[in-house]
């Protein structure tokens, strides 16, 4: 079977919500209602929050690296049943002691068409003693007139990495996030300036509530090539579709050549 590809017009949905780390069955149900919302009203793709199924849950992390297939597979069967292509961070069995940090993207048929291992993880929350980084930069995925980068949380404050993309011909970045209080104005100047170096259209996707002494302030947003924010959500559980359209990103970059006139400075 052929596979369909997208359009210029993208309708992405955003969904975010309070991730629980306890019941990862309550956040399957969130995943199931809020996307057929968000398919309801038309979108092409959705985006969840960074470790979607049951959040960084410390020493259970194995276990929940140990049900990927499972996870996998509902999320298959979101993405058939919805015809939407589906985008989320799971855990993924590493070494034994730690897991990876995977971002999967689920196509509209069920195929996984691409995979990244979070290459930088925060040290502030102990993020390496329970994950590996990954090691390879993420593969593009190529669809109608889409090229889509990948990209996790604090991979925002390294604009290399998107950068570098971008040069690949990159021009959509999907980021999931755990972004905590008080760091909201951070999350939103960070994508917009990913937005804006890489002359790329970004939706960064966050969650919501509280995990022990972290609250979370949601704000998922989508921005324009150039760092515009197109939408963005507030604390509250929930979605908002919104379209991007790749013909917009393809005249700035004709009108603005920024990315062929500055090409990225050797490491030292």
């Amino acid at each position: 079977m052929t596979p369909v590809l997208l359009g210029d017009e993208l309708r992405i949905g955003t969904l975010q919500w309070d991730v629980s780390r306890q019941d990862p069955h309550r956040n399957l149900e969130k995943v199931e209602g809020l996307l057929a919302q968000a398919a309801g009203q038309g979108a092409h793709l959705v985006v969840l929050p960074e470790m979607w199924s049951r959040s960084f849950c410390g020493h259970d992390l194995l276990g929940e690296a140990g049900a990927l297939e499972e996870r996998l597979e509902f999320i298959r069967r979101m993405a058939t049943s919805h015809r939407v292509w589906v985008a989320g961070t799971l855990p993924e069995p590493g070494d034994g002691d730690r897991v990876f940090n995977t971002l999967f993207l689920v196509d509209s048929e069920g195929v996984t068409r691409s995979r990244y291992r979070k290459m930088h993880l925060f040290p502030l929350t102990r993020e390496p003693d329970f994950f590996l980084p990954g090691d390879e930069l993420p593969p593009l995925c190529s669809s109608g007139p889409w090229q889509i980068g990948l990209a996790i949380c604090y991979d925002l404050r390294f604009p290399e990495l998107f950068r570098i993309q971008a040069r690949r011909g990159a021009n959509l970045f999907l980021v999931p996030a755990q972004f905590p209080n008080p760091r909201q104005e951070a999350f939103r100047l960070l994508g917009r300036a990913r937005a804006l170096d890489s002359q790329a259209a970004v939706v960064c996707v966050n969650r919501t509530g509280e995990d022990g002494r972290l609250s979370f302030f949601g704000g998922s947003m989508a921005c324009d090539s150039f760092g515009n924010i197109l939408w963005e959500m507030d604390e509250e559980e929930g979605f908002r579709v919104g379209a991007l359209r790749a013909s917009d990103v393809a005249t700035h970059r004709r009108d603005y050549p920024f990315l062929d006139l500055a090409p990225l400075l050797p490491a030292s």
